[in-house]
């Protein structure tokens, strides 16, 4: 699609340098520290440093933070090739979307990168189009990256993010795995899209940096850089701008350094979380001793904690369903099951979860995939 643009790239480009100052930019710290952060995570798994960065495809949409991820890595690392990736979706209005489109586009022009997009329609797929458009978005990331032969999709979620993830997963009442917030560094293999990958790896390097939004934006104005603003960050109605614009600054307020506390707590958890997992799998192993259905004797199941049954069962739902949805078994719908297993009823159960069914005796528990027509 070409898109209709109202100025060359060149000029458009050129009108936003008014205000620049590069040295500035290139002696900020948090610009330093994504730089980074980007070349840990693109380092060698294990590597005791990090390396000099590898190829990594930008995911911009055309606002502050993912153009100063974009003003941060590309000027500077000439020697990894950057690739700037601009996804349009039909949740906007037509000539908002072309307007992001034209600057990311120019962006890209402005630092010497490679510029590429993909366009996505979600408005007609029914059910929550938010989370139809990130879906989709990660596809069409996925696709371009490989079309690219880059190895990383780099997106621009920062410390202020992983604060809000948190405070929300607080409310629902999460566990350890959403209170681990957003992952800094996961293979694509793990997200509910279209023929994941697990050879390309989706990293946040301004998580990894501990940046926050005020850095991303102080970022563009070194760079001279007028960033797009998104309206529906405003929109109180949504639970993340209510969070980001009534409780985080509360707690800016009386605790400067909140964000980069909660990045810290996030990794811990994840590593928690992570260890959880690997006493889950033991379990999932000890049951599936055939090609069937995952049987345990209910008595050792009664003695787990009920996090580490939880997790067990999503290792089910994965492992006998592969075609269910990750985000198909939320704590809600996993609980009534879990405290089945553990509580002392005798009683037949039968629980149907998503695409695996729960059969539960007074001796054993059976988990299954269910047929679905």
């Amino acid at each position: 699609m070409k898109p209709a643009a109202t100025m060359s790239a060149t000029f458009f480009a050129m009108s936003r340098l008014d205000g620049a100052n590069p040295g500035a930019l290139r002696r900020d710290a948090s610009a330093r520290c994504i730089i980074q952060g980007w070349r840990q995570l693109t380092s060698p798994r294990g590597s005791r440093r990090a390396g000099p960065g590898a190829g990594t495809l930008i995911a911009c949409s055309g606002g502050a933070d993912s153009s100063a991820l974009v003003l941060a890595l590309a000027p500077s690392n000439r020697a990894a090739p950057i690739v700037v990736a601009h996804v349009l979706h039909d949740l906007r209005p037509r000539d908002q979307v072309l307007a992001d489109l034209n600057a990311v586009q120019a962006l890209a022009l402005r630092v010497g990168a490679k510029f590429v997009q993909a366009e996505v329609r979600v408005r007609d797929s029914g059910g929550n189009l938010e989370a139809a458009a990130r879906t989709a978005r990660y596809a069409a990331l996925l696709r371009l990256a490989k079309r690219e032969k880059l190895r990383f999709i780099a997106t621009a979620h920062h410390a202020d993010d992983q604060l809000e993830t948190i405070l929300m997963a607080l409310m629902r009442g999460a566990g350890p795995r959403g209170l681990g917030g957003i992952a800094i560094s996961r293979p694509l293999e793990y997200l509910s899209i279209p023929a994941p990958s697990d050879d390309v790896c989706l990293i946040r390097p301004m998580i990894e940096a501990g940046v926050e939004r005020a850095d991303t934006e102080r970022i563009c104005q070194l760079a001279g850089w007028a960033w797009q603003a998104d309206a529906t960050n405003a929109d109180q109605t949504r639970l993340r701008a209510a969070v980001r614009l009534q409780i985080v600054p509360l707690l800016k307020a009386l605790r400067p350094t909140v964000a980069q506390r909660a990045v810290e707590s996030a990794r811990l958890l994840h590593f928690a979380a992570a260890m959880m997992r690997m006493r889950a799998e033991t379990l999932w192993r000890q049951g599936r001793c055939t090609r069937g259905p995952a049987i345990w004797p209910r008595s050792a199941l009664r003695r787990q904690p009920a996090v580490l049954l939880g997790e067990l069962i999503r290792i089910a739902s994965r492992e006998l369903a592969a075609d269910v949805r990750r985000d198909g078994l939320n704590a809600r719908a996993i609980a009534p099951v879990v405290r089945a297993i553990r509580d002392d009823s005798t009683e037949p159960r039968h629980f149907t979860l998503s695409a695996i069914n729960a059969e539960l005796t007074a001796k054993s528990v059976t988990i299954s995939a269910r047929s679905i027509a």
